[in-house]
C-alpha cells in the first residue's frame, strides 16, 4: 500500500467514460453456461480454500439474444446466452483464465473492474488504451493472477457502451481467512443496472452527433439482478412486451445472515439500496474490508461495490427490496434521448422469508436522509486494519474535468482542456512499449500524466466544473479520498491524512 494514490477530491482515469464453482487442488475448471437465475437468486457458501493457489478457466461467449429483462422483448448483447452474465468466483490468490468468445457482430473488450493487473497491465480491457479490440468472430484469453485482492468486483465490455446492452457480471473473490466469515451463514450476489430499450449504438450516436442538444439518455427501466418491471402501456405498436414481469426475489431462512455484494453495473444511474426492515452492515467497499457501519440506505453510484451484512430476524413476510435509481442525478430536457421515458424509478424486489405467503410486500420503506447523487460519507468508513498513509506527495497533479463542444460542436469530455482521443489499432500501451514512443512525445490528445518515481506518492486534485456530479473509477488503483466537496479550491486544512479509506470508484461533487 505504500505507493497507492491519495486523493484530494476524487479518482481519476484519464479517460472518463460517460456458477458457482467448487474445485480441489489443480484442478482446472470450465464453465460456460450456469442455471437459468445464473445463480444470483440461489444462496451459497465461500469457495472451499485449497492448499495452493489454483488456475480456474472460465469459457465467456459474446452474442446477441432477444431477451425481456423488465418484460419488454429486445436483442441485446449477452455473455453465455445470458443477462446478467456468468458469474466468476475464485480465491485469493488464484489465477484466472478467461476465453472470451466474440460473436456480437462487431469489435469488443472485457475489463476486470477493481483488479489491479499488475505485472498484467496488457489484460486490462481497455480498447485503445492496453489493447486493441477482439475482432468479432475471434477469441482472445484473457490471463491474470488475483493475487492479494479479495471482495467484491465485475467484469464489462469497456468500448461504445456495449455493457450497457449486457455485457457486465459479477467477479467475486472469495477470502479464505475472511474475517466476518462467522457473521454471516450465506451469501447473495444482487447487480443493479439501468437498462435501455433502444440499442445503445443508436443513443451514442445521437448522444455523440455535432449540435445534439440533449442531456444523456434517460433509462427506460431499472433492474435488480436483470429483473425489472416496465410499464407496457407506453411500449410502442407492435412491440412484445410482458405485462407485470416478475421481479427479482432473495429468499432467507429465520435466524440466518445474508452478505449481499452488491454491484452498481449502470451505464449512467445512481442507486440507493436499502432493504424494509433489515438494516445493512458494511463490511467491504470496493475490495476493501472496513470496520462495521450500520445503515438503513446504502447510496451506491455507478461502478461501486459494497458487501452487507443482514439478519433474517423480522417476522416471517414478504419485505421490498429498494433499488431507487436518484433522478436528481438525471440532467433532463425536452431535446435529451428518451425524456419522455415511462421509467418508475423507484425500483424493487422482494425479499422473502421462508414460509412467507404470495402477495407482495406490505413493508415501509427507511426515511431517506442520503445527499442527492453522492457517495457515502468517506468518513464513515474505516479500514478493518489500521493502514500506514503514504506521504508526503512526491507529485501533485490537479484535473479540471469539463464537458463542452469541441470543433465539431460534439460535446465531449475535456480533461485540463484536452479530450481523449481512442487509437483502437494502437493503443497506448503498444505506442510506449513495442513503438517505444517516450512518455513526453505522445500527443496531447492523450492525456498522459506520468511520474517515475519508485515508491512515490501522488495527491490528486480533481475539479468537477460541471452542472452535474460525477462517478469517477481509476484502473490499478485504488486511493485514498482525503476529502471531497464543491467548489473548485482544495482547502487543504479539512483533508483526513489520519484515517482515509480506499476506494477506486468514488463520485465528484459538482463546482456548480
Amino acid at each position: 500500500m505504500g505507493n497507492i494514490k491519495r486523493i484530494f477530491a476524487l479518482i481519476i482515469t484519464l479517460f472518463v467514460i460517460s456458477a458457482f464453482s467448487r474445485s480441489t487442488f489443480s484442478e482446472q475448471l470450465k464453465h460456460k453456461r450456469q442455471n437459468k437465475d445464473n445463480g444470483l437468486f440461489t444462496p451459497y457458501i465461500p469457495l472451499e480454500p485449497t492448499p495452493n493457489p489454483i488456475t480456474r478457466s472460465y469459457e465467456v461467449e459474446l452474442s446477441q439474444i432477444n431477451l425481456a429483462p423488465d418484460g419488454f422483448t429486445k436483442t441485446i448483447f449477452a455473455i453465455n446466452g445470458q443477462y446478467p452474465g456468468t458469474v466468476i468466483h475464485a480465491n485469493k490468490g488464484d489465477r484466472i483464465q478467461v476465453t472470451v468468445k466474440n460473436n456480437i457482430g462487431e469489435p469488443s473488450v472485457i475489463h476486470w473492474h477493481g483488479m489491479f493487473q499488475r505485472g498484467t497491465n496488457w489484460y486490462d480491457g481497455v480498447s485503445g488504451q492496453t489493447q486493441c479490440p477482439i475482432p468479432n468472430g475471434s477469441s482472445f484469453v484473457y490471463d491474470f493472477s488475483t493475487q492479494e485482492q479479495r471482495g467484491t468486483f465485475w467484469y464489462h465490455a469497456h468500448t461504445h457502451g456495449q455493457y450497457m446492452e449486457g455485457i457486465r457480471a459479477p467477479l467475486i473473490i472469495h477470502d479464505p481467512n475472511d474475517p466476518y466469515r462467522k457473521d454471516y451463514d450465506f451469501e447473495y450476489i444482487i447487480t443493479m443496472s439501468d437498462w435501455y430499450h433502444q440499442r445503445v449504438s443508436d443513443m451514442l450516436a445521437i448522444r455523440m452527433s455535432p449540435n445534439y442538444g440533449g442531456r444523456n439518455p434517460i433509462p427506460d427501466s431499472g433492474l435488480i439482478s436483470g429483473a425489472g418491471r416496465y410499464n407496457c402501456s407506453a411500449a410502442p405498436p407492435g412491440s412484445e412486451c410482458r405485462e407485470n414481469n416478475p421481479l427479482a426475489e432473495y429468499k432467507v431462512t429465520p435466524g440466518k445472515k445474508y452478505r449481499l455484494r452488491l454491484i452498481n453495473t449502470s451505464g449512467l444511474s445512481h442507486f440507493m439500496f436499502s432493504i424494509d426492515n433489515h438494516p445493512l452492515k458494511i463490511i467491504e467497499a470496493d475490495g476493501e474490508y472496513s470496520k462495521p457501519v450500520i445503515v438503513n440506505k446504502l447510496p451506491v453510484a455507478i461502478g461501486q461495490r459494497y458487501s452487507v451484512i443482514i439478519d433474517a430476524n423480522q417476522k416471517v413476510d414478504n419485505y421490498w427490496m429498494r433499488a431507487t435509481i436518484d433522478d436528481r442525478c438525471l440532467l433532463i430536457n425536452n431535446q435529451t434521448v428518451n425524456f419522455d421515458s415511462a421509467i418508475n424509478y423507484n425500483v424493487t424486489g422482494i425479499l422473502k422469508y421462508d414460509g412467507a405467503g404470495l402477495g407482495y410486500p406490505t413493508s415501509t420503506e427507511y426515511p431517506d436522509q442520503l445527499e442527492p447523487c453522492l457517495s457515502i460519507d468517506p468518513n464513515l468508513l474505516k479500514t478493518l486494519e489500521p493502514q500506514q498513509i503514504p506521504g508526503p506527495a512526491t507529485n501533485k497533479i490537479q484535473l479540471v474535468v469539463t464537458f463542452r463542444d469541441d470543433d465539431q460542436n460534439v460535446t465531449r469530455a475535456f480533461i485540463n482542456n484536452s479530450s481523449f482521443v481512442v487509437d483502437d489499432n494502437n493503443p497506448t500501451l503498444e505506442k510506449f512499449v513495442s513503438d517505444d514512443v517516450p512518455l513526453d512525445q505522445f500527443p496531447a490528445n492523450q492525456n498522459i500524466y506520468a511520474y517515475d518515481q519508485l515508491g512515490g506518492t501522488i495527491d490528486i486534485a480533481y475539479i468537477n466544473n460541471n452542472s452535474a456530479i460525477h462517478p469517477i473509477h481509476m484502473h490499478g488503483h485504488n486511493f485514498y479520498v482525503l476529502g471531497t466537496g464543491s467548489g473548485i479550491v482544495v482547502d487543504e486544512s479539512k483533508l483526513n491524512l489520519v484515517d482515509p479509506f480506499p476506494r477506486d470508484t468514488f463520485v465528484v461533487n459538482s463546482t456548480r
